[in-house]
């Protein structure tokens, strides 16, 4: 009897369909890796920059009448309104029936200007810096006018997500604070 060496073609075939398949599903799950992970980045910068806006806002006493201002990373200073508005609708970027901001209202709708920004982040993403859409709101918790609520929700700007114009949906992040 001969001894067989080395392997046949069929099974040379067999073993590079396997390793192929393998080398595919390790892409994939690489690929959906990193797309979370972008994501999750874009959700903590969005977070980091209400809470800037509502710190900033609750910083500043409700007898005050000195205006606020953040310079994003394009250079452009951003003047943040803090007066308070009436309790149940306040002053600056709508609110959703649930007390969330309402991104459906285009922020040249605003009653109130400097309640918005389009703040353009330091960091960059593909080669290109992200552009936030970051709204608050103001109103006063009761007609006693001693505290206020401030509500502040930032998400990545349509048009800078990705470079995709929009094709990537995001989610804003919201949050609320009493501030006196």
């Amino acid at each position: 009897m001969k001894t067989e060496r080395g392997m046949s073609l069929i099974e040379l075939m067999i073993a590079i369909v396997v390793i192929a398949i393998g080398m595919g599903g390790t892409t994939v799950l690489l690929t959906s890796t990193i797309a979370s992970n972008n994501r999750s980045n874009t959700d903590t910068t969005a977070t980091l920059l209400a809470q800037m806006v509502m710190e900033q806002i609750s910083a500043q006493l409700i007898t005050s009448t000195q205006a606020l201002q953040v310079t994003d990373c394009a250079g452009t200073v951003w003047t943040i309104a803090a007066t308070p508005g009436t309790v149940g609708t306040g002053n600056g970027a709508s609110l959703r029936a649930d007390g969330t901001i309402n991104f459906n209202q285009a922020q040249s709708g605003l009653l109130t200007s400097n309640y918005a920004m389009n703040y353009v982040d330091c960091s960059t993403t593909g080669g290109s810096r992200l552009v936030y859409d970051v709204r608050w709101n103001v109103m006063w918790v009761s007609t006693n006018q001693s505290s206020r609520m401030i509500t502040t929700s930032a998400r990545p700007a349509a048009s800078s997500v990705n470079g995709l114009g929009g094709a990537l949906f995001a989610l804003p992040v919201t949050l609320r604070g009493i501030g006196q």
